[in-house]
């Protein structure tokens, strides 16, 4: 991502300010997958809401974000709920990710193609992956995210190769995105 998209979220979260963030659908897609236990990974997790719900399920759960002003209010948001959670400051694009093994890994809005061989090699037997992701059809009502940021149609089944397929679909959903959501165990 480098300095520029760095300070392009910290200036976000720091507008959005702690506690104002909407989760992803993120939690909802994989609640019925999650074990009762174990480490989460939650990729470009920032400022989101989504890592403390599943933090507050029993999870170990680190945050990665290229955005220290994200992490910062994930952190605070966690304090303020007596909620535990990590947090490590990446640059993904250039950064490795955090080593595992993870017994989840979520992304949700963030799509670095290059980075899923990575995820998955992160995960053990049994190891879930988790994706919320706007697709290109998302165009048709909003011009952003922008197209390199966007999925192609069934493009994270080749993406999350060699993983097995729990749940897949791509559909306009309430949030009025066309998002893929996923779900993929090792």
């Amino acid at each position: 991502m480098g300095a520029s998209d760095r300070d392009r979220w910290n200036d976000k979260w720091a507008e959005r300010g702690v506690g104002t963030s909407h989760g992803s659908q993120l939690v909802e897609l994989i609640r019925p997958h999650l074990p009762s236990s174990g480490r989460l990974l939650d990729i470009a997790g920032g400022g989101s809401p989504d890592s403390l719900t599943l933090a507050r399920i029993g999870l170990d759960v680190t945050v990665c974000d290229v955005s220290d002003v994200g992490l910062i209010q994930a952190r605070q948001r966690a304090l303020s709920e007596d909620i535990i959670i990590s947090t490590v400051e990446a640059d993904l694009d250039v950064d490795p990710v955090p080593p595992g093994p993870w017994d989840v890994i979520t992304v949700a809005n963030y799509l670095n193609r290059d980075l899923f061989p990575a995820l998955v090699a992160e995960l053990p037997p049994g190891g879930i992956l988790a994706v919320v992701i706007a697709t290109v059809t998302n165009l048709e009502r909003s011009e952003k995210p922008g197209r390199r940021f966007l999925l192609e149609r069934s493009e994270i089944l080749g993406l999350a190769t060699p993983l097995n397929v729990i749940h897949h679909s791509e559909e306009w959903r309430s949030n009025n995105r066309h998002e893929c959501h996923l779900v993929a165990s090792r």
